[in-house]
């Protein structure tokens, strides 16, 4: 309870950081089923080179392409193969393309219902899916790698912009007015907290959502930016009422 007390005791300097404490921990966990859901999406996609290859194999093995998909879908355990045996089940009672569509609708990828739209227009006009499939097979294979460098170039120089912003700017910040600003020597500079909170915290925030923009992620973003803003504010704070107290 100490604790606690201490924290809001800090967070009185702003009515900011007062209002946006209790906000910080319930929309940082607001965010986590968005990640799970891009997680999941993207395993699909990554299967999805693969698949595309063994429908491939299958179709110049001599099979259906609905044969194709009930053999991947009963050797994979992954979850493209328990949607793909939800699409198969669901064929029994509607159509295959209709399975096929309701499929590409529950994977929520964009990429996934692309493809399926390809096959069922490559359907429509009796292309040869056998070498459509294996094409696509490639060229979705590279896509994914391209995808793959361009979040991990995009993901270093996000998580960069956060740490220089939303820590390493409130820290330097903070521990510069402490130094400089002793209340021994009376030269305190404790009421400069009504102007650098604010301005921490809206730089924070404004970070978060261009960390965003450059994955792609946007709205996602927009959930961490009372966590990163109460972490900025209260770093800040930490460390300049931390360097005084040792200080005097």
């Amino acid at each position: 309870m100490d604790f606690l007390w201490q924290i809001y005791d800090l967070a009185s300097n702003s009515l900011f950081l007062v209002l946006m404490l209790p906000l910080a921990l319930p929309c940082a966990a607001g965010a986590i089923p968005g990640l799970i859901d891009r997680l999941r999406r993207r395993n699909l996609e990554q299967a999805l080179p693969e698949v595309l290859e063994s429908i491939s194999s299958s179709i110049g093995a001599g099979l259906g392409l609905q044969q194709a998909l009930t053999d991947i879908s009963q050797k994979r355990d992954d979850e493209t193969g328990k949607l793909l045996k939800k699409a198969i089940q669901r064929s029994h009672a509607t159509t295959f393309d209709a399975a096929l569509v309701e499929y590409a609708l529950n994977s929520r990828s964009t990429l996934i219902q692309r493809v399926i739209n390809l096959l069922t227009t490559a359907i429509e006009q009796d292309a040869p899916l056998q070498e459509v499939t294996n094409s696509m097979s490639i060229e979705y294979d590279r896509l994914n790698k391209l995808i793959n460098l361009r979040e991990k170039e995009m993901m270093g120089q996000s998580s960069l912009l956060l740490m220089l912003m939303c820590l390493l700017l409130p820290g330097i910040m903070g521990a510069m007015f402490a130094l400089f600003g002793l209340a021994s020597i009376g030269s305190y500079w404790g009421h400069i907290h009504g102007v650098m909170l604010p301005y921490l915290m809206a730089s924070a925030a404004l970070t978060v959502v261009i960390s965003g923009r450059m994955l792609g992620r946007t709205k996602q973003a927009l959930w961490w930016i009372p966590f990163w803003s109460v972490l900025s504010a209260m770093l800040y704070l930490g460390l300049f009422e931390g360097i005084q107290g040792s200080m005097m």
